[in-house]
């Protein structure tokens, strides 16, 4: 990254001070975090850490549900209502929709675990589970309704391949059909801000205008290696400056402002927490959500998400 930035400066007069800082606090937090991680014992960590974890994420995650449902509710006129409920979709305290559908997963995937290994009442997980889901579904975030969708086939079909587990997966399939069936079924009389549930979802699962200018975006990182280093990439910061736009992929961006040099390191990076997440104990929780995660990274930069270095650092035990 740093070198990039200095490539950026010298080559071509272009410095991003605020994401070279961006980066360096990211870069910092997944470092302390993974110092601490690394401090603690093995076993209190396996066992003891992720539920630890998930308590503050889950009532986050819970908060923003939450005062999302009171601006719905007064349709926007308190609490908020208008910077909860972005563009109608749910965004809670976060800067965007686009995010907070991604950090609402996996608190609904670890519940979810916990009902299908049997851990603690079945009841209060599965009713955990189904609230945090219709608070992804409220995003109206595609690329996040695809990360759930890839992290739940992973979930719930590694459960079928254990014969411990293989039941719990067939009784979840029935329950999530007959919920998906009634949630449809009644769609068209849910209305959020005047306008019912159903057409809400289909209005977002169409192709929209502004789609193809962001692929379009994402495939200027051909010119910015053709143009400016492309072993070092243009910088941090600066992919705007060819694409006029928001990446909205973190491949693209990472692979135009790093060059060539710098996705390798990234592809090695991403090759070592593998090795790490298949050794762990909690690589059935961990591998979904990590995979859906990066699948999510396609469509949205990922990069600065704090969440996302906080699952690496549990997949590094």
């Amino acid at each position: 990254m740093l070198l990039s930035a200095f490539i950026g400066l010298i080559s071509f007069g272009v410095f991003n001070f605020r994401f070279v800082i961006i980066d360096i606090y990211v870069f910092v937090f997944f470092f302390v975090l993974a110092s601490y991680a690394e401090s603690l014992r093995k076993d209190l960590y396996q066992e003891k850490f992720l539920d630890q974890l998930m308590i503050p994420w889950s009532l986050a995650g819970a908060i923003n549900i939450i005062a999302g449902g009171i601006g719905y509710l007064t349709a926007r006129t308190t609490f908020y209502g208008a910077s909860i409920l972005k563009y109608g979709r749910l965004t809670g305290f976060f800067k965007d929709p686009n995010v907070l559908g991604p950090f609402l997963i996996p608190v609904s995937s670890y519940f979810l675990t916990r009902f299908l290994k049997g851990r603690g009442s079945e009841f209060l997980n599965l009713a955990l589970f189904l609230f945090f889901s219709f608070g992804i579904l409220l995003t109206f975030s595609r690329a996040a309704w695809l990360n759930y969708v890839v992290t739940m086939i992973l979930l719930v079909g590694t459960a079928l391949l254990s014969r411990r587990t293989r039941l719990k997966a067939l009784g979840f399939f029935v329950i999530a059909g007959l919920i998906f069936f009634v949630l449809w079924s009644f769609a068209d009389k849910i209305n959020l801000l005047d306008v019912s549930l159903k057409d809400f979802l289909l209005a977002r699962l169409a192709l929209k205008s502004y789609d193809v200018e962001r692929f379009e975006a994402q495939g200027k990182f051909v010119d910015i290696l053709s143009s400016a280093n492309a072993f070092f990439g243009i910088g941090p910061g600066n992919y705007e400056l060819y694409s006029r736009m928001a990446t909205h992929s973190l491949y693209a961006r990472y692979i135009g402002e790093r060059g060539l040099f710098g996705f390798s390191l990234f592809a090695v990076f991403w090759v070592i927490v593998l090795k790490k997440l298949l050794k762990s104990r909690s690589r059935g929780f961990l591998i979904p959500v990590l995979f859906g995660q990066l699948v999510n990274s396609l469509f949205i930069d990922s990069l600065h998400w704090r969440h996302l270095w906080l699952l690496i650092v549990l997949s590094l035990k």
